[in-house]
């Protein structure tokens, strides 16, 4: 009786603190009482200029007749939540969802981003570098990218890129955990790095492609890839590349 009781006091000073409880690896809650953590973003556009933990509260959507970046980061270190929920654009205007230019380790996680003309997630330095995207749904970015990555050493983790021109692509890191369907390119790792456990299928020009045209260093291992005619691609000029335990063909 005495362990019951402490148990609930103890639930309940989480519940009635401040602070942000953990509930799985990836992922935040965030309390209602007290002073939430971090900063919310209600509004779009919206300019992130300092360090820290920006979330999201609904869905958001950026103004067909402005176009531009719907989050600007213009700081390093920073965390993004969209918990659950999604950024979108409906215009036709050059359009990002979330946009860096040689920023340095920043995660956007936990949502979707819909319906840009650039790209759904873009790091356009290179610069940029050690960037992480969970948990990210990139959808009908049709006039671009879904989740593109310039620079060096970024993970992307657990996502799903669909109906973009390319789906993922990074100039380096890690891609697992993903899936990639009908968009040109499903996946595009330059390398170095490495590709792993991923799922690609009916990408029009090719459901892989692995490496930058010169010598470099990427393992592609325990992917899929069916539907297409090319599964695993490479520029012409491309070394390096070592592809193992792959399966290729139909499901």
């Amino acid at each position: 009786m005495r362990r019951k009781i402490w148990l609930a006091a103890l639930m309940a000073a989480v519940v009635l603190s401040g602070a942000a409880a953990p509930a799985a690896a990836e992922f935040y809650v965030i309390n209602g009482r007290g002073a939430a953590v971090g900063t919310k973003i209600t509004s779009l556009p919206y300019t992130i200029n300092a360090p820290g933990f920006y979330f999201l509260t609904g869905n958001l959507t950026l103004s067909s007749s402005s176009g531009g970046g719907a989050i600007s980061v213009n700081a390093d270190d920073v965390t993004i939540d969209l918990m659950g929920f999604s950024l979108s654009y409906t215009g036709s205007y050059w359009s990002v969802g979330v946009s860096m230019d040689g920023r340095t380790n920043v995660e956007v996680r936990n949502g979707t981003v819909r319906g840009f003309t650039q790209a759904g997630i873009m790091e356009n330095g290179s610069a940029g570098s050690k960037h992480r995207v969970v948990n990210v749904r990139a959808i009908n970015n049709t006039g671009g990218l879904g989740i593109f990555l310039h620079g060096s050493s970024h993970l992307v983790q657990d996502c799903t890129a669909a109906n973009n021109n390319t789906g993922i692509w990074i100039d380096s890191g890690d891609i697992t955990g993903c899936i990639a369907a009908n968009n040109d390119i499903g996946i595009w790792n330059q390398g170095p790095g490495s590709v792993l456990d991923n799922t690609a299928s009916n990408n029009t020009s090719s459901n892989f492609f692995l490496g930058n045209g010169v010598a470099t260093s990427l393992l592609a291992d325990g992917n899929s890839a069916f539907s297409r005619a090319t599964n695993y691609g490479k520029p012409s000029g491309t070394t390096g590349v070592v592809i193992t335990a792959n399966n290729a063909g139909k499901p």
